[in-house]
């Protein structure tokens, strides 16, 4: 699988509420570098397979509306629109985030993340 392909599945693919694909996609020093709507946050692996099993408890499905990915060497950048459907309303999706993210990849594991997040 190509680093493309990685980060495809993770958004097309519903991977970012898997934890069992997130372990394999990260490396073991990940970090990611967050800023998010509670400031600025570093999270390293443990962290994010955390927050896969979160949305994957508090959301029956998610959908990533992706307008740009761009892969240039090593890094990949996608901007996207982060919709999920609640217990509440299972057939509705509803935007909860407008992000950009940048990951760099060593050794076919993404080594760094970068992310800005804007709740909606």
């Amino acid at each position: 699988m190509t680093n493309k392909e990685r980060i495809e599945f993770l958004y097309k693919e519903d991977g970012i509420r898997n934890a069992t694909f997130l372990d394999t996609l990260l490396h073991d020093d990940f970090i990611l570098e967050w800023d998010s709507s509670e400031g600025k946050l570093l999270l390293q692996k443990s962290a994010i397979i955390n927050l896969a099993n979160e949305l994957k408890q508090n959301y029956i499905d998610s959908f990533m509306e992706i307008s740009h990915f761009i892969e240039q060497e090593n890094q990949i950048v996608v901007k996207y629109n982060h919709k999920v459907t609640t217990i509440e309303n299972p057939k509705e999706f509803v935007l909860i985030a407008k992000i950009v993210a940048i990951w760099e990849f060593e050794e076919g594991k993404i080594k760094k993340g970068y992310q800005i997040s804007k709740p909606n």
